[in-house]
């Protein structure tokens, strides 16, 4: 039998997806989410009143379709990544990219199939501490 008919369907078709801009979270020492970009852009940035606007509904649509992790979870290094079936957050967290990206960030897009520390984990998303053993690829 080849092996790959052996395997759980859900083995082989899982795929994770992380958006990062190049500067270094203190906590991870990995690269920073867009998220954090995008608040910091909120709150500092030089923007236009619909770019304001157009920003704060993209987060507030986050705020309430994304699960926030329980009350007691422990962040510090924990990266989060979308899990590749969660289509409309990742539409969404494209339109986050086309903002940053318009104010000077650079955007790198990385996938990953195999995540070594996951630590939490809902429908849409995952965390996991950083690890060598991660498969991560940047493809953008």
């Amino acid at each position: 039998m080849e092996l790959w008919r052996a395997l759980p369907l859900k083995v082989i078709n899982k795929m994770f997806l992380r958006f990062s801009i190049k500067q270094v979270d203190e906590d991870s020492r990995k690269p920073r989410g867009v998220f954090n970009a995008a608040y910091d852009l909120l709150d500092y940035g030089d923007l236009e009143s619909n770019e304001r606007e157009q920003l704060r509904t993209i987060l507030q649509w986050f705020n309430e379709h994304l699960p926030a992790p329980p009350e007691d979870f422990y962040a510090s290094r924990a990266i989060f990544w979308f899990k590749s079936n969660a289509h409309e957050s990742i539409s969404r967290v494209w339109e986050l990219v086309y903002l940053l990206r318009a104010h000077a960030h650079h955007v790198d897009v990385h996938k990953c199939r195999r995540l070594s520390n996951i630590s939490y984990e809902d429908e849409f998303q995952v965390a996991a501490y950083p690890s060598e053993r991660d498969g991560k690829i940047t493809i953008q």
